[in-house]
């Protein structure tokens, strides 16, 4: 007895509107053997290869681990072809006849379009065999004799009559050896599997994680409205310093300052340390022409192009002032340097000046971003601070004085997710947010390979079974060498089901992967973090607490056990 796809009771059948339909599945049903399965009334949408959108459905799809794959369409009552015209008829109880569709190119075109939809799936990357045997056929089973249908693309092993419901798995073997080639490989059990998988997979009815994502946004944006009332309480102050946890709505907030101070008619430079939170700013405000946004070194970099057109090379005389190799002695000694010295060679200046990001900026630093207001004494500066996201070792005298302005509510992440980072937060206290949504899933896994398998799972299921955007889903690492990170994840992108772009905040249609430090200031709907163990050996809960504090509504942790174990557990 085979096995059908849906099982179906006999009440069931006999309340088919198609009787010819239920005769069939009961001979499929009781005369083939067991390793074969027969589904009924299969339906796919897709797109081909011409990117037209194509719907598709077979009466039957019979699958066999030995023999392949066939395509029954089923049609009852008399049948009518007139080959001068190329109709068919139906032919009903009564004798009248009733124009249809060829049936041997319909089922001969569910078979190209199952082809399609099976070759095209994703699921069907697992197969690793080649071409395997898949047909089609025509069932009659009011018909007595096939004779007066066959034609040269209506061969008899691909016509069923009624006398064959009585031999169903001596036509099924029939039609099978007529589709047959040479080369064809058998689908073995797996094969069999994956279509089953494709055309049938289970339903489970349960809201997806698409809809409470959207959900929190929702409510998200309401809570980060009320943040704003903080522009109020600044009022006419032209200086002031802005602290906050992870979330808490400062880079919102310093994006609308500099709206308002651009719309009272103010030049105004928004600064950060991060250069990928500086394109995310720059983007969003390419229609306020009186706002500049940069990072801290771009607008050093900006500076030194412009000193060279007046003739003054500064990274030159910068280095000569202050000798010395390496990266981190160049973006921490020498362009802060270089920037001082353009204030005496370019005359640029800004009414007013946001910074985000403030706890990254050394003395060097603040003395050459001040140089850059019109009016230092009187000039418009906002700092935005929090010094928990303090991922570098410098730390300046912030050139505004007073007490911050706190930011008490946390509008980004949901609960569970800002009781997991605020473990790691030290200052005025937050806020819990009224975001509802999943538990936070922490995933140990001893090697970094199996690690990274991890991560390329987490993806897919968020991207292809709840339905994540896949610009809605990060990646990321606090691991090193962040490029072993890269290249495991990489090779794995098929695997996760979705694009991988590595430091592309640009790539769309691609879940971005980075590491924790590019990505501060930076937020995005379902993160997965995945920490190294040296990042527990060394305590550095700061880059903990903004790993986690990333997501807005989804996280994932991917780690040792005993990495995990640390975060969740212990004091840092």
């Amino acid at each position: 007895m085979a096995r059908v796809i849906p099982q179906l009771t006999p009440e069931q059948l006999a309340a088919f509107p198609s009787r010819a339909e239920a005769r069939f599945y009961e001979a499929c049903r009781d005369q083939l053997p067991r390793d074969v399965v027969v589904v009924y009334s299969a339906n796919w949408i897709y797109r081909d290869a011409r990117g037209k959108l194509t719907e598709g459905e077979a009466d039957f799809t019979l699958l066999s681990p030995g023999a392949g794959v066939v395509i029954v369409e089923v049609k009852g009552g008399g049948v009518r072809f007139d080959p001068a015209t190329g109709v068919w008829r139906s032919v009903d109880r009564h004798g009248q006849p009733h124009p249809i569709k060829d049936p041997f190119r319909q089922a001969s075109g569910e078979r190209h379009a199952l082809l399609d939809q099976i070759s095209g799936h994703t699921d069907w990357r697992q197969w690793t065999g080649g071409r395997f045997t898949i047909g089609h056929a025509v069932f009659f089973p009011d018909i007595g004799d096939a004779t007066p249908l066959l034609g040269p693309d209506r061969q008899r092993e691909m016509v069923g009559v009624n006398s064959d419901l009585r031999e169903m798995a001596r036509w099924y073997d029939g039609v099978m050896r007529f589709w047959r080639q040479p080369s064809d490989i058998p689908l073995g059990a797996k094969g069999v599997r994956l279509i089953e998988d494709i055309l049938c997979r289970p339903i489970e009815v349960r809201p997806v994680l698409r809809a409470a994502v959207d959900d929190a946004e929702r409510q998200r944006i309401r809570l980060t409205t009320n943040q704003a009332k903080t522009l109020r309480v600044l009022g006419g102050r032209r200086r002031a310093v802005i602290s906050g946890g992870a979330g808490t709505g400062k880079t919102i907030i310093a994006v609308e300052k500099a709206r308002q101070l651009a719309q009272s008619g103010l030049s105004v430079l928004l600064l950060c340390y991060n250069r990928p939170l500086a394109h995310w700013l720059a983007a969003g405000l390419v229609n306020q022409p009186s706002i500049t946004a940069l990072s801290y070194h771009q607008l050093c970099d900006l500076r030194v192009r412009q000193a060279l057109t007046f003739g003054r090379d500064l990274m030159h005389e910068a280095a000569e002032a202050y000798p010395g190799a390496g990266d981190k002695h160049r973006f921490d000694v020498q362009m802060p340097f270089a920037l001082a010295l353009a204030a005496d060679v370019v005359a640029e200046r800004f009414d007013a000046i946001v910074v985000d990001e403030a706890q990254d900026f050394s003395d060097e630093y603040w003395f050459g971003v001040e140089l850059q207001l019109r009016d230092q004494a009187a000039g418009h500066f906002y700092i935005f601070i929090d010094e928990n996201q303090a991922l570098y070792p410098r730390r300046g005298a912030l050139p505004v004085e007073g007490e911050p302005f706190q930011l008490t509510v946390n509008c980004r992440n949901t609960s569970a997710i800002h009781v997991a980072g605020y473990r790691f937060y030290k200052g005025a206290l937050i806020d819990e947010p009224e975001l509802h949504g999943p538990e936070v899933i922490w995933t140990s896994a001893r090697t970094r390979d199996a690690q990274a398998d991890a991560v390329a799972r987490r993806v897919h299921q968020w991207v292809q079974i709840e339905g994540i955007d896949t610009q809605d889903v990060t990646v990321l690492i606090a691991a090193r060498p962040k490029a072993l990170g890269y290249e495991l994840l990489l090779a794995r992108s098929e695997s996760a089901g979705a694009k991988l772009a590595v430091e592309d905040h640009a790539a769309r249609r691609a879940v971005l992967v980075d590491t924790v430090g590019r990505f501060k200031g930076l937020e995005s709907q379902a993160v997965v973090l995945w920490v190294g163990d040296e990042v527990v050996d060394e305590a550095l809960w700061e880059t903990v607490y903004v790993g986690l504090t990333r997501a807005k509504s989804l996280l994932a942790v991917v780690g040792s056990e005993r990495a995990l174990d640390q975060i969740r557990r212990n004091t840092p």
